[in-house]
C-alpha cells in the first residue's frame, strides 16, 4: 500500500476485517503517568521503555492511546501512511497554534503548498543567503571571548535571530533604531522574543481553557499578536514595493502571490507562514547550533580534525570571513558532526499519526484510532541501526561507515511532513560552526541541563569558558 521499498509489507486492513492468525499487539500496557513521564525526561521515557520492551510499544500520552515506533520499517510505515492510513494527530492545543492556514490543517494540499514554499528555502535561494548569514555570525560574535565565561544558548540565539529576521521576513529589526519598528505592533525584539515565548508555551497547554489564567489562552492571545504584527510587516514589504523573489522568503511568497493572485498564497497562508516559519527555524537552529558547541567542547580530538579539514578546503586562505556554498559542501566531516549531535541530542520527536485504518507489519497490529509516535530518541540509539550508539562518533555518517540511512536517522522527520527548513538549519550551522572554529577555543564547564520539552535545548544559565585564538 506504500510508494516505499517496504509497500508490499504494510497491510492495511478495511473495516471489519479480521488480521491474520498470530498477529499480535505492541507490547505494554499504557499507564495513567505516561505523559507526565514523557514531558519530564523524554530521552529517560525512551530508554527506559526500549530497554524493558523494544523499539515499539504502547502508551498514553496526552489522553490517547499512543505507540512509539523506533524501528526503520515501524517509521517508514507512519510517515508514509497520509491520505492512505494516517493523518495529522498533534494535540488539539498544538493545531490551534499551528492555525487554519498551517501546512498540517489541509492534507489534501500539503504537498501543492509545501512545493510551492519549498524555493525560498532550499537550492540557489539559499546559496544566496549565504553571505549575510556569514555576515551576520562574524558580527555577532565578535565580543564572545570578553567575558571568558559564556552562557552559550542566550548569546547563540541573540546572532541566530539576527540571521533569521531578514532571511524570512526581509526587515532588520535593530533595537538601537526605533525606526526598525515603525508602524509595528511591537516595539523591540526582546517583545517579540517574548511573545514567540508565550506562544510556544501554549503549544501543549494541558487545558483547552481559552483564559489568561492557562498557557493555552496565554498562547492564543499572543499568537493573535504575532499574526498581527507579520501583517504589518507584509503591509510594509508591499508598500515599499521591493519584491525580489531570491531575496527572502517572504518576497518569494509575495512575488508568487503577484504573479498567480488565485494560487497557493493567500494573505492569510502567507501571515501564518511566516509566524511558523520564524518560529520553528530560530528555535531549532539555536538548540542545534549550542548544542553542538557543547558537543564539541567535550571532545578535543573531534575539534582538530573539523581544524584540519577546514584548512584542506580553504588551503592559503585560511582566515577568511566568508565561507561559501561550495566551502561548505567540501566540510564533509562537519557536516557528519552535525549529523551525529543531531543524533545524540535530538530536539524533539518527528511525527504523529493517527491511525484512519488499521495496519499490519511485520506480524504487529497497529489498531485503528491508535496515534503513532516516530521517535528519533528511539530510532538514533538502536544498535541495528547505530554500532555503539552511546559513543560520539561523527565518522559513522562518513561514506566508508554509511551510517544513518533513511528512516534510521530522522532528526527532520521524513514522508510528506519532513521538516521544510532541514537544508537552512544545516547551512546556518555549517556557517556558524566554521567561524566558531576559526576563531575561538573553548571548553565545558559544569555538567549541563536541558529544558526536555516540546524542544530539547540547554538551559540558558549553561555557560562554556572560552578564549580567542591567535
Amino acid at each position: 500500500m506504500q510508494n516505499t521499498t517496504n509497500a508490499e509489507e504494510v497491510l492495511v486492513l478495511e473495516d471489519g476485517q479480521t488480521p491474520p492468525t498470530g498477529t499480535t499487539i505492541p507490547p505494554r500496557q499504557p499507564k495513567w503517568n505516561d505523559t507526565f513521564k514523557y514531558i519530564a525526561n523524554p530521552d529517560q521515557f525512551c530508554r527506559q521503555n526500549l530497554q524493558e520492551y523494544g523499539p515499539i510499544f504502547n502508551t498514553r500520552v496526552f489522553g490517547r492511546t499512543t505507540i512509539f515506533v523506533g524501528s526503520a520499517k515501524a517509521i517508514q510505515m507512519a510517515f508514509n501512511g497520509d491520505l492512505k492510513y494516517t493523518e495529522i494527530a498533534l494535540p488539539a492545543t498544538t493545531m490551534d497554534m499551528f492555525g487554519e492556514y498551517s501546512l498540517f490543517q489541509r492534507p489534501d494540499l500539503h504537498r501543492q503548498r509545501k512545493n510551492a514554499l519549498a524555493p525560498g528555502l532550499t537550492g540557489r535561494v539559499l546559496d544566496g543567503y549565504t553571505p549575510h548569514i556569514n555576515d551576520v555570525i562574524v558580527r555577532g560574535i565578535q565580543d564572545w571571548a570578553t567575558p571568558s565565561r559564556l552562557s552559550l544558548y542566550p548569546a547563540v540565539e541573540k546572532i541566530c535571530f539576527d540571521i533569521l529576521t531578514p532571511l524570512l521576513l526581509g526587515i532588520n529589526l535593530d533595537d538601537s533604531d526605533s525606526a526598525t519598528f515603525k508602524e509595528l505592533p511591537v516595539t523591540s525584539k526582546a517583545e517579540l522574543k517574548a511573545l514567540y515565548k508565550t506562544y510556544f508555551d501554549g503549544f501543549y497547554g494541558l487545558s483547552k481553557w481559552k483564559s489568561r489564567f492557562t498557557k493555552y489562552g496565554r498562547g492564543l492571545l499572543a499568537r493573535a499578536k504575532l499574526i498581527e504584527f507579520m501583517r504589518a510587516v507584509v503591509h510594509r514589504r508591499r508598500t515599499e514595493g521591493k519584491i525580489n523573489p531570491s531575496a527572502d522568503f517572504l518576497s518569494m511568497m509575495l512575488a508568487s502571490q503577484q504573479e498567480n493572485p488565485d494560487g497557493v498564497f493567500s494573505d492569510e497562508l502567507i501571515e501564518n507562514q511566516c509566524l511558523l516559519q520564524l518560529w520553528a527555524s530560530h528555535y531549532e537552529i539555536s538548540g542545534l547550533v549550542s548544542s553542538l558547541m557543547y558537543q564539541l567542547a567535550q571532545y578535543p580530538q573531534v575539534i582538530q580534525q573539523l581544524r584540519e579539514e577546514q584548512a584542506t578546503v580553504l588551503g592559503e586562505n585560511s582566515n577568511v570571513n566568508m565561507f561559501s556554498p561550495e566551502n561548505l559542501k567540501q566540510m564533509v566531516f562537519l557536516e557528519a558532526t552535525i549529523k551525529e549531535t543531531l543524533r545524540i541530542l535530538p530536539p524533539s520527536s518527528t511525527a504523529s499519526r493517527q491511525l484512519t485504518k488499521s495496519v499490519v507489519l511485520d506480524g504487529v497490529l497497529y489498531k485503528k484510532g491508535c496515534v503513532l509516535i516516530a521517535e528519533p530518541r528511539l530510532a538514533h540509539i538502536i544498535q541495528e541501526h547505530f554500532q555503539q550508539p552511546e559513543v560520539f562518533a561523527p565518522e559513522r555518517f562518513l561514506p566508508e561507515r554509511g551510517e544513518g540511512k533513511m528512516y534510521e536517522f530522522i532528526p527532520f522527520g521524513g514522508g510528506v511532513h519532513a521538516c521544510l527548513g532541514a537544508q537552512m538549519a544545516m547551512v546556518v550551522t555549517k556557517v556558524f560552526a566554521s567561524h566558531v572554529l576559526q576563531a575561538f577555543d573553548w571548553e565545558a564547564t559544569d555538567e549541563p541541563k536541558f529544558v526536555q520539552f516540546p524542544l530539547k535545548k540547554l538551559k540558558d544559565d549553561y555557560q562554556i569558558k572560552i578564549i580567542r585564538r591567535v
